[in-house]
């Protein structure tokens, strides 16, 4: 049994569309008399439609349907309107929203409009994770490619051994090469930045190697923070 919620500030226009959608074979699991609640409600029940009037206090339907589909809340977003026109169209599409119904609606065309919707929610849906999981792909290589660089500079070892080595690390940790590499890559950014951060307190106040990292210890213990923490202070406030 599918599930749905109806939004709009008119309590007569809910129990219509609520007949509706129970004559289609819906469980209508709640509704709501502006956007607001309507995002509240899906959060919490995550109905398989939402019919949402535009037009309504507080918070308008294509904010609230931008919210249920940017946080997945709901298998789709079906917006009543008292009329159509393009810049709404296109408004919709914007957002994600993959059907509109004009009011008053007429029950012969509810269904096929949701089933639509549907579809095209969940196509565009497996497009969204699609897209996600290419940019997590690219940044993992991204990571492995300067985690190599790193190990094979800091053993003298070519590439191709340190991409082995790392491969050996990820395997012995029980974890993945991407999130391995993005560790070591972050290590390195912060010795970095300690290393620069000291070069910067030996020049200007003239402090050997192992002065400049006490007074940088310093530093993060006077101010609550880690020696990196510091270290950017440094930076920041010497030029």
């Amino acid at each position: 049994m599918r599930t749905a919620i109806v939004v709009d500030d008119e309590p007569i226009t809910r129990m219509d569309l609520a007949g509706m959608l129970t004559e289609q074979g819906f469980t209508v699991v709640g509704s709501a008399a502006d956007g607001f609640d309507a995002i509240e409600l899906c959060r919490t029940l995550k109905p398989d439609v939402v019919l949402m009037d535009i037009k309504m206090p507080i918070f308008d339907g294509l904010s609230a349907s931008e919210t249920i589909i940017r946080e997945e809340i709901a298998g789709c977003v079906v917006l009543l309107t008292a009329y159509s026109g393009r810049e709404l169209i296109e408004r919709a599409n914007q957002v994600g929203v993959t059907g509109y119904l004009v009011k008053p609606v007429e029950e012969r065309l509810l269904l096929p409009t949701i089933e639509v919707a549907l579809a095209q929610s969940i196509r565009l849906r497996v497009l969204r994770q699609e897209a996600r999981t290419a940019q997590r792909q690219l940044e993992e290589s991204k990571y492995i490619e300067r985690a190599k660089e790193i190990i094979a500079k800091e053993n003298s070892i070519t590439e191709g051994e340190a991409y082995r080595q790392l491969r050996q690390m990820s395997m012995d940790k029980r974890c993945p090469v991407g999130t391995l590499a993005k560790a070591v890559v972050e290590n390195h950014s912060q010795k970095e930045l300690v290393d620069r951060a000291k070069a910067l307190l030996m020049k200007c106040e003239s402090l050997s190697e192992s002065g400049a990292y006490k007074r940088l210890q310093g530093l993060a213990k006077t101010h609550g923070v880690t020696v990196e923490q510091a270290a950017r202070e440094v930076l920041a406030s010497i030029r």
